[in-house]
């Protein structure tokens, strides 16, 4: 996982690594190297526009620059900056490209550039971009070429995610050892796109947690932290997972979760269900085990027992505000010995009844910020503006993990804070929030922690959602796609124990 840091806190490593021997010219070598690999991965580098202020992120494209020269890459430089604001490092690589005769361009035809490369402020952005530097941004955001960032966004805040003025919508950032709060928050997060972290062995231990919490963001190589499954095992090792879910015509609440689970590595799913789905969920998903209520006469028997045979619990999706929901939910509360999942309708239950969750078992909640608006009184605008700390506070006061899915999905048990950086808009679509309550209990049956499984699950849930985005675009994915898309995550999953 990788640190989510300030600019203070990312100049503090920086600065801590070149006092440690490491030469700031070969940091700036190592980042520029980045930027070239996924330049080649993901663009077509074939005519490269780079655009270069007078910081040391502007060295960082001067001298992305020079690699591109001597690797046979057409290329030309738009220089933005001011020439006596330059640092010394950046005037260097200006003379360097220079010298190789690295074409240098006043007025660039902005049309005809398969790529652009924003180089212009990087993290030292403190005012709103001026002058040239205000032109270069609007030319680059007209133009029908993709747009690379180097660390972040031109024009966004590093810390705030703001946007200061005009700033670069860049279809993929590449930033440097660690996350900027600036690509996780506020405008930052729509004008980052694809935020990919890379290593240019900068330590970032030094980090002070003066400004609060230091967030982490959860990255395919925690995939790692999900134990191996042994040889010689079998599915009741691997957790009894009970999904309380639908309604009458909400069997695929019911579906998409339990299936969720099963995909991600839960051993048995039981689905407790009103009577009318029970024909649907069997011809759906012939491996659960289907329990049914009557949603006009309960018998809590039915429910007591089947969380009874549970390991872990799901409760929430489809199942409605009914008088039959809110007994179960009550009854769950009260009698659960389980793990136990919170979503959807019975966190709109314990809202509206004002119940407590059980203190004596690990508890996940799941709101969109609608759902936490109800549960903590706040309006959705106030909730997303403090997105972190509205999360925090909760989990805090309710001694709860909570995954509170803004458009970067926040999970936190109160003194720690992960941030899910995988996912995009394919994710919003009916059943999506199904999906990720099944993996989350897919997890914890893979033997994680509740805050490992909370943390790996969103990571797993918005990484499907990017495959299958890839497959049919942000318009068209369904939240069965999302499922679909699971076994190619797991596929990489598990480590040596």
């Amino acid at each position: 996982m990788k640190k989510i840091l300030t600019a203070r806190q990312m100049r503090e490593c920086d600065y801590s690594t070149i006092s440690a021997g490491t030469p700031s010219a070969v940091l700036m070598e190592r980042a520029a190297m980045s930027v070239y690999k996924v330049l080649l991965e993901r663009f077509d580098p074939d005519y490269t526009l780079i655009v270069c202020g007078s910081g040391n992120n502007g060295g960082d494209g001067l001298l992305l620059a020079q690699i591109m020269h001597h690797n046979n890459y057409k290329c030309d430089i738009w220089y933005v900056g001011e020439g006596h604001t330059m640092s010394e490092e950046t005037e260097r690589r200006y003379n360097e490209a220079l010298d190789l005769g690295i074409r240098f361009v006043d007025v660039p035809d902005i049309d005809k550039y398969t790529v652009i490369v924003d180089a212009i402020f990087g993290t030292g952005l403190n005012s709103a971009p001026q002058g040239l530097c205000e032109d270069a941004i609007v030319a680059m955001n007209s133009a029908p070429a993709p747009i690379l960032a180097i660390d972040i966004p031109s024009g966004i805040s590093s810390d705030t995610g703001k946007s200061i003025g005009e700033s670069i919508r860049a279809d993929v950032t590449v930033t440097m050892e660690a996350y900027k709060r600036g690509h996780a928050i506020g405008d930052g997060i729509d004008a980052s796109g694809l935020v990919i972290c890379a290593d240019l062995g900068i330590d970032t231990s030094v980090a002070t947690d003066a400004d609060g919490i230091i967030p982490y963001a959860i990255d395919e190589a925690d995939l790692s932290l999900i134990p191996r499954r042994k040889r010689d095992s079998h599915k009741g090792d691997y957790g009894r997972v009970l999904v309380i879910a639908g309604s009458i015509g909400m069997s695929g609440a019911a579906y998409l979760c339990a299936c969720a689970a099963y995909r991600t590595g839960a051993g048995i799913v039981e689905i407790l269900t009103v009577e009318e789905n029970r024909t649907i969920l069997q011809g759906l998903l012939p491996e659960a085990i289907i329990t049914t209520y009557s949603q006009n006469s309960l018998d809590v028997s039915t429910v007591i027992s089947a969380i009874e045979r549970a390991n872990i619990i799901v409760m929430g999706p489809g199942i409605g505000t009914g008088t039959a929901s809110k007994v179960i939910v009550k009854e769950v509360y009260e009698n659960c010995t389980s793990p136990l999942i919170v979503d959807a309708d019975a966190l709109n239950i314990t809202a509206s009844e004002n119940l407590s969750y059980p203190t004596d078992v690990p508890v996940i909640v799941t709101p969109h910020p609608g759902e936490l608006s109800r549960l903590t009184g706040r309006s959705v605008k106030a909730l997303s503006e403090d997105s972190w700390n509205s999360a925090i506070e909760y989990a805090r006061n309710n001694d709860i993990i909570c995954v509170s899915k803004f458009a970067r999905t926040v999970i936190t048990d109160g003194e720690n804070i992960f941030i899910n950086m995988s996912g995009g808009p394919s994710l919003s679509k009916g059943g999506s929030g199904d999906v990720l309550a099944g993996i989350i209990a897919g997890m914890l049956c893979n033997g994680l922690s509740p805050i490992g499984a909370a943390s790996i699950g969103a990571y797993v849930h918005g990484k499907s959602g990017d495959l299958a985005a890839d497959k049919f675009g942000d318009y068209s994915c369904l939240a069965r796609d999302i499922i679909d898309n699971i076994s190619c995550i797991m596929k990489n999953a598990g480590g040596k124990e």
